[in-house]
């Protein structure tokens, strides 16, 4: 409603001041030519009240018939003869008002047929002007609402696509999780028990987070010491772990379950696969292009070759793409017997204003 409003004040404003200029045009005209006649200006009013309704008429005609709908050409067919048959009328008002009411001027009619010829095309070619203006502006109102609109179902696609990316995240959890749990059943029932308690915390903290686009670091920093401390319940003495972290950065924003997810990549694929287990070491520090997180863990890295070690990957970097378009970046390597795992959030003004909304 309120749209619809601004709309119309805004089309009357521009038909009155339109109009106006050109009254105004012809009463400079008239005074450059050799003086203008104050007893004319019922004749520049009659003009400007003329063009004012008659254009208006020939809107509601536009909007009426659906030309707006129109291509071009079926658009202009219409126009010229539309533009043709109002200027007639409009010159029929013209004379009509200036012959019956505004006696002190020189009749109109009769007058010779050029010049009435002329007054007819004068009142036309106004006519076509403004319904030429009005088209523009319309399909530039257009332009913008579908733009508007395109750019709604965008970001509304890419909230879809986040949302099922999370969706597919947790569950994948879950299993990795529950395999490790039934693990321990038969080995040690009491610390299977732990463990559950355990997951029932990290599962906790995961749903509080999973509406949310992005946590604070420290957020996710506790999930993943969950998360480790329940597979220590498994693994004991062969997954050694290490953090480094500054606490200046743990109000940094990541997306919920990117670093666990990551961690958990490095313990399954890689620590879990060596008899002796190995060392995993978590780094949160700042770069020159934003927050740098690396996960270095023993093991080999062999693109592809890991059964199972698919959907936490490729749900990890389109998750970045779609947060953070091309500036983030996630890199896997081996270097030395150390598979690394290097992910680069970069640093953007509506992050920050989330992190200071905190």
């Amino acid at each position: 409603m309120a749209a619809r409003r601004t709309r119309e004040f805004v089309y009357w404003s521009t038909q009155l001041l339109g109009w106006g200029l050109y009254t105004a045009t012809i009463v400079i005209w008239n005074h450059l030519q050799g003086g203008f006649d104050p007893g004319s200006l019922g004749a520049v009013f009659s003009v400007f009240a003329i063009g004012v309704g008659i254009s208006h008429t020939f809107r509601s005609i536009i909007r009426r018939q659906g030309w707006l709908r129109l291509g071009i050409g079926p658009m202009v067919l219409r126009l010229l003869p539309g533009s043709f048959v109002l200027g007639l009328l409009a010159f029929a008002l013209q004379a009509s008002i200036n012959d019956v009411f505004l006696t002190h001027m020189e009749p109109i009619l009769p007058a010779p047929p050029m010049e009435l010829l002329s007054l007819v095309l004068n009142w036309t070619v106004l006519l076509l002007l403004w319904s030429f203006g009005y088209f523009t502006y319309h399909f530039f109102i257009q332009s913008r609402r579908e733009e508007v609109r395109n750019l709604r179902l965008e970001t509304a696609n890419r909230e879809g696509q986040l949302g099922n990316l999370r969706a597919q995240l947790n569950p994948h959890f879950m299993f990795n999780a529950l395999n490790g749990i039934r693990a321990l059943v038969d080995e040690d029932p009491a610390l299977a028990k732990q463990a559950i308690t355990q997951l029932s915390a990290i599962l906790r903290n995961a749903m509080s987070s999973v509406r949310r686009k992005v946590v604070p670091l420290g957020e996710e920093i506790d999930i993943v010491k969950a998360y480790l401390a329940l597979e220590a319940m498994r693994y004991e003495e062969r997954l050694r772990v290490s953090f480094d972290v500054d606490p200046a950065l743990e109000r940094e924003p990541v997306p919920p379950m990117l670093l666990q997810t990551l961690v958990e990549n490095a313990v399954r694929h890689g620590i879990a696969t060596l008899p002796g287990g190995g060392d995993l070491h978590i780094v949160a520090a700042e770069g020159p292009e934003g927050l740098v997180l690396t996960i270095r863990n023993s093991g080999t890295y062999r693109p592809g070759t890991s059964k199972g070690n698919g959907i936490g990957l490729r749900n990890t970097r389109r998750r970045l793409e779609l947060i953070y378009g091309p500036k983030a970046s996630l890199k896997i390597s081996e270097r030395n017997g150390t598979v690394v795992t290097e992910v680069v959030l970069p640093r953007t003004k509506q992050h920050e204003s989330t992190d200071h909304r905190r």
